[in-house]
This record gives C-alpha cells, structure tokens and sequence, in this order.
C-alpha cells in the first residue's frame, strides 16, 4: 500500500477517496466485485468501475489507471 498512498499525495487526487479491504474479513465485497486475489487495485468514478489490475508494483500504470476515476 505504501506505493498507492505516494500516488495519491499527488495534487491531482486531492478529492480521491481511498478504501483499503481486508482480504481475509471482507468476503462480501471480495464477492460483489468479483475480487480472486490479494493487491487487486479497483478504481471506481461514482459506482462505475474504471479499471482494476493486480499485483502491478509500476507507479506510471498505476497512476495512470488512477486518472481514470477522476
């Protein structure tokens, strides 16, 4: 997490909001958003789903999917 929370000190996400799920607790939203692995990042503008990747450690790509939900 430490990555994403670097990305989102950035100006351009000063309205963002950031929810963290538990993997192991959390199996009802897991479930809903149809979540298979642990460091799934989800990005969502309203309650449309923008994009999603998992286990990506590239800060250009993830920022980049980040711009999406704004």
């Amino acid at each position: 997490m430490p990555l994403t929370t670097k990305i989102l000190k950035d100006k351009a996400f000063k309205d963002a909001i950031a929810f963290q799920v538990d993997f192991d607790s959390q199996k009802r939203f897991l479930q809903e958003h149809r979540v298979r692995w642990q460091s799934t990042l989800m990005v969502f503008k309203g309650k449309k789903e923008k994009g999603r990747s998992t286990g990506d450690l590239n800060k250009d790509s993830i920022r980049k999917m980040f711009i999406k939900g704004l």
